[in-house]
């Protein structure tokens, strides 16, 4: 899946959904920069930015008010050289132009605490397809992420594959129900899976009973 955007200021950013998480190429007048994120590493946190550069709209005020300035002293009788207040008020208006159409509107894919951004351009006439891509995105990393981490293999150590469990729950990827299910899975595939997981069960909120020591708390006592 690829996704392709450009804005005024020929910066042209090119996304490319891979097998294990998204290529960004940036391709700008001066610049080329290349970058993988893997799946784990990409957030579903929504960040919006607008920036402009003040700098460009004190100038153009600047020269509005010598405009002003020149215009008032011309008609209290003042001499003014022909055409200057028009000079000024061009001049103001070009850096006006600068500021209105130098300003950038990102967006950016982030982890919960604002790690691992994924940049976009966020202009309006692209909100639609961005929308449509990042939500595709998300599908394809909560997929490949759900089989990887939930096929279980009796070589790598049980703690490994029972903590990505507890961390695609954090992230919402799995329900409780469907979490003790895996547990008990996971469980299958070691014959020592009840005292590893007793290790455990302080860690992650589980009660701790004769008849099931990794039982999931019911709804509203969850991972306090």
């Amino acid at each position: 899946m690829r996704f392709k955007q450009f804005d005024i200021n020929f910066d042209r950013f090119t996304y490319i959904v891979e097998d294990t998480g998204i290529r960004l190429i940036i391709r700008r007048l001066s610049s080329s920069t290349e970058t993988f994120v893997d799946f784990e590493s990409i957030g579903s946190k929504i960040i919006r930015e607008n920036t402009r550069k003040s700098r460009w709209l004190f100038i153009s005020v600047f020269f509005i008010l010598i405009t002003i300035a020149l215009f008032v002293y011309r008609h209290s009788g003042g001499s003014v050289e022909e055409g200057a207040e028009l000079i000024y008020l061009s001049i103001s208006a070009t850096f006006a132009f600068v500021f209105v159409f130098t300003g950038k509107n990102k967006v950016f894919l982030a982890q919960s605490d604002n790690t691992n951004a994924i940049e976009f351009i966020g202009k309006k006439r692209d909100k639609e397809k961005l929308t449509v891509f990042i939500k595709q995105l998300l599908q394809c990393r909560d997929s490949y992420l759900i089989n990887k981490y939930t096929t279980f293999d009796k070589y790598i150590p049980y703690d490994q594959q029972y903590k990505y469990l507890i961390w695609l729950y954090s992230e919402k990827l799995l329900t409780a129900d469907i979490l003790k299910e895996k547990i008990v899975e996971l469980d299958s595939c070691f014959k020592d899976g009840n005292q590893k997981r007793d290790d455990f069960a302080k860690v992650v909120g589980f009660k701790n009973n004769d008849s099931d020591p990794r039982q999931v708390k019911e709804k509203g006592e969850e991972f306090e």
